[in-house]
């Protein structure tokens, strides 16, 4: 049941992500504007998703929260049709956004129960692949009922909102059957505190996967949107992070088992490194065909972090705290998803859609040089590389557990 429950969730996205900007945009909306409803949709998650968290944490279950924000999701997309002044969409992203994040954050914490102690990264990934296959199947869906020359102006789109949202339906009903398990009752826990504490380490990665954040999804936002000023039409757009989602569906096994075994800091390492590169390349693509290829290399960006980030957190958690420090996590997520649109979109507005990826770069490239010699290894059953660069922590890790004594 989780692993349809992952797949449900993800697939929302295979019509949401391409489709909600340019939506936006065909409504008459600027980018920068486009940038500001994603951005104030995440910055009410920086208020909402951890008052969530802690809730959850504190009557110990998800179910009910789930059925909630399905149903809330699915009212603030299928109203999009209705809708035609900026503040109306403001309204209906905020919601849909954060609803959906709630529902996303959840499968982690779920994957934190089940999960033995070092083996996070490989468990989530084993469940989150399929919502990448779920994907990859709404964002195809989505291209054909567009047909080849379809996705310019709101009348083609208004068919993709008025049945894509009925998935949130489908994630409502399954969420009586969703796996809840209670919180063992642990020796240990009589000596850990109640209250979630970020160790200095988490605070470090914290607020380096906010630059990461803020460079990576402040710039997709806007890729669909891209791809439409270089010719893309029809499934162009509906499969524009197709190559991504495929790879990444890959990498995500590879990674959370790698991670598992050899350390979360290599693995992520990778992607961090990667990341300004890649948004080097959109900013000299000439044709559709070069924005896909360089989408492919998001398998490489969410293909890890999708499933090692949520394993970082999950290390330095118990089961008193898990939900309360994916909150964090998704607080941090909600806050660069609030600062990166806003700042990328007013950037593309006025000096372009390549010049905000040279930005959004240069961004990733400090998130990455503070990544490498800030961040320390979270798995303390990790045998290692073998390489110091990618091994060697230079501050202490503590655990939540030591941190109480």
């Amino acid at each position: 049941m989780l692993s349809l429950y992952m797949g449900l969730t993800t697939a929302t996205t295979g019509f949401l992500q391409p489709f909600v900007p340019i939506y936006l945009l065909e409504s008459g909306l600027s980018k920068s504007q486009i940038g500001l409803v994603a951005g104030s949709g995440a910055a009410m998650a920086v208020v909402l998703q951890p008052v969530l968290g802690k809730l959850s944490d504190r009557i110990d279950a998800r179910r009910p929260f789930v059925a909630i924000m399905s149903v809330v999701a699915c009212l603030a997309y299928l109203s999009f049709p209705f809708l035609k002044s900026p503040p109306a969409f403001l309204v209906a992203v905020a919601l849909g956004l954060n609803a959906n994040m709630y529902m996303q954050g959840v499968g982690g914490v779920l994957v934190g129960r089940l999960a033995k102690k070092g083996q996070g990264g490989a468990t989530y990934a084993n469940y989150r692949v399929w919502g990448s296959i779920s994907y990859v199947f709404v964002a195809l869906a989505v291209g054909f009922i567009l047909k080849p020359v379809g996705g310019h102006g709101r009348n083609p789109l208004n068919m993709i909102f008025e049945t894509g949202p009925l998935l949130f339906l489908g994630i409502a009903a399954l969420a009586y059957w969703l796996p809840d398990p209670k919180r063992p009752v642990e020796v240990d826990e009589q000596t850990r505190p109640r209250k979630a504490i970020l160790s200095p380490n988490l605070k470090r990665f914290l607020a380096v996967d906010f630059l990461y954040v803020v460079s990576l999804y402040g710039a997709t936002n806007f890729i669909s949107i891209f791809m439409q000023h270089l010719g893309g039409q029809g499934l162009f757009l509906s499969c524009v992070f197709l190559p991504g989602v495929i790879t990444e569906a890959l990498v995500m096994k590879f990674s959370g088992a790698f991670s598992d075994r050899y350390g979360r800091r290599p693995v992520l390492a990778v992607s961090y490194i990667l990341l300004p590169f890649r948004l080097l390349l959109y900013s000299v693509a000439l044709n559709p065909w070069w924005v896909l290829g360089a989408q492919s290399l998001h398998g490489l960006n969410f293909g890890i972090v999708g499933a090692v980030a949520i394993a970082f957190v999950n290390d330095q958690a118990d089961h008193r705290t898990r939900g309360a420090l994916q909150a964090q996590l998704t607080l941090i997520t909600a806050a660069a998803g609030a600062v990166g649109p806003s700042l990328m979109g007013f950037i593309a507005d006025r000096f372009g859609l390549p010049a905000m990826f040279q930005v959004a770069a240069g961004l990733a490239f400090i998130a990455t040089v503070i990544f490498i010699l800030f961040v320390n290894e979270s798995n303390e059953h990790t045998k290692g590389t073998g390489f110091r660069l990618l091994d060697r922590a230079p501050f202490p890790v503590r655990s939540q557990s030591a941190m109480a004594e």
